[in-house]
């Protein structure tokens, strides 16, 4: 059974490190705003453009679980009713959901986005320590138990190599 992977967090909580991790792991399919605005010749920090494509990435997801695939998407997915409609491609193929919601304190991810650099890290820094607080919806236990399994901040995730 395919599985969709959900990944929320800041800019630098560490992301793109548990989607590499996954698609390591399992092979799946990466679906990511930051590739295709980056594919696109646009900046990721532009968000008029970002929220503009975003439901023709977002629309790729259901065919490829419906293929069998697995999928990581990784969008930030800042509020739960971006959460929700990500989980809902999975519903409609049957595939299983896990949402993933990396974390770390303000000062750790702005390290990490200075660290990176490249396109639109200031802006990014400055979303973390202005922004972010107010605007990222934190996920919930109860929002978590509406996914098949849950990896919240601190929890290991075990790849189905380990657990299998």
């Amino acid at each position: 059974m395919p599985t969709l992977y959900v990944l929320t967090g800041l800019p630098g909580a560490g992301k793109s490190v548990r989607a590499a991790a996954i698609m390591a792991a399992t092979g799946a399919v990466h679906v990511d705003m930051d590739t295709a605005l980056r594919e696109r010749g646009v900046s990721i920090v532009d968000y008029e453009a970002r929220f503009a494509v975003q439901p023709e990435i977002e629309a790729t997801i259901g065919p490829l679980l419906a293929a069998g695939r697995d999928v990581v998407a990784e969008f930030g997915s800042w509020t739960r009713e971006e959460r929700e409609r990500l989980r809902s491609y999975a519903d409609a193929s049957g595939a299983r959901t896990e949402l993933h919601w990396l974390d770390a304190p303000p000062d750790e991810c702005v390290r990490r986005l200075r660290s990176r650099g490249g396109d639109g890290a200031e802006q990014l820094v400055t979303i973390v320590t202005e922004f972010a607080p107010e605007g990222y919806e934190r996920p919930t236990a109860d929002e978590g138990a509406g996914f098949d399994a849950y990896v919240p901040p601190g929890a290991e995730w075990r790849t189905p190599k380990a657990t299998g």
